[in-house]
């Protein structure tokens, strides 16, 4: 099995192994990026540190915003339909006969002067009768200030599995360098000189679009598409509540997935340096690509929602589209001599 530094050196013009020896190399660099990932979780897990508790803190807030927002606009909605309806409300009068409204005055407060109740025996006292609406339901200004937009927890098990699962992901995105680099390592150690220059150049690359990708997952994509959730509610009439562990699987695998997906255009100039695709063939067969890709959104997303489906099938068929173009145009410098 060739080595890390034959394989990134300009030594050997072609890498010839066997079937077993792929096999040999693919479970060696298994092996090393399991370690890595394992040193990624141990730093994790640091108690000075303290980097799960705080992902997850950070993967609650969208969540715990959005709920709070959402339960602000209700109360603000039903305090303007309340104060809509004091407004239209005609003023009501109550008519009670004086004979047992003296009685009854009488016996809350025997210290006054009250007349005898035969001598208005038989008469009516008239009272205006006023309300507010938002006392009615419940609507207060205080209300507002006392949302419970915590996410709840229906079994024993159920925070300490999600909090593991939160910790494992992390620990893969701190080792993603050393990841990433095992996966084009193995990619490399059966490629030419030549085509083991791209490994080395896309590298880099392959790692800040996979980072921009979480980014932009956990920073416009899960916000997103939780509104569109929660308003969904309110179509429906139905009040929300999160549940720990199906909002963190959602918030974790989702940008994972978004990570992965934007190597689409590096992939596509890789395959197309290295003589397997041409321009020509991603451009013919574009329509079949974005069926692919369609397909793929719809089975990767962790939730049944259409919005993130949409929400990462329009990057990745954005995405295609950057690679034909930067296939189209050439990479400056990326065209070694072959020997």
């Amino acid at each position: 099995m060739p080595s890390d530094r034959d394989l990134f050196t300009e030594e050997q013009t072609m890498v010839t192994m066997s079937f077993g020896e792929h096999l040999e190399e693919l479970r060696v660099r298994l092996i090393l990026a399991l370690a890595g990932l394992m040193v990624g979780v141990i730093i994790v897990f640091i108690p000075p540190l303290d980097i799960g508790k705080r992902v997850m803190t950070r993967m609650e807030a969208p969540a715990k915003r959005a709920l709070t927002s959402f339960y602000a606009s209700e109360y603000a909605k039903k305090r303007a339909e309340a104060e809509a309806e004091k407004a239209v409300t005609p003023n009501v009068r109550a008519q009670v006969p004086a004979e047992s409204f003296i009685v009854a005055l009488a016996k809350l407060a025997p210290e006054l002067k009250l007349p005898d109740p035969e001598a208005v025996k038989g008469e009516m006292l008239d009272f205006p009768i006023r309300y507010d609406m938002s006392d009615m339901i419940g609507v207060t200004e205080k209300s507002a200030y006392q949302i419970d937009n915590s996410l709840i927890s229906l079994g024993p098990l159920e925070t300490i599995t999600i909090y593991f699962f939160v910790c494992l992901v992390s620990g893969l995105v701190l080792a993603s360098p050393w990841v990433f680099y095992q996966i084009w390592a193995f990619v490399a150690a059966g490629l030419y000189r030549h085509e083991r220059f791209y490994v080395m150049k896309f590298l880099p690359f392959s790692l800040g679009l996979f980072i921009g990708g979480v980014l932009l997952c956990f920073t416009f994509v899960l916000p997103l598409t939780l509104a569109f959730l929660l308003d969904f509610n309110v179509w429906l009439g139905v009040a929300p509540t999160l549940r720990l562990s199906e909002w963190m699987s959602f918030a974790t695998i989702l940008p994972l997935v978004f990570g992965l997906a934007f190597q689409t255009p590096l992939i596509m100039l890789f395959l197309q340096r290295i003589g397997i695709f041409s321009v020509d063939d991603y451009r013919g067969k574009r329509k079949i690509a974005i069926l692919v890709i369609t397909i793929a959104a719809a089975v990767l997303t962790p939730g049944q929602d259409p919005i993130s489906m949409t929400l990462l099938a329009l990057p990745m068929i954005l995405l295609y589209e950057l690679g034909i173009i930067l296939i189209a145009r050439g990479v400056k410098g990326s065209v070694p001599a072959r020997i």
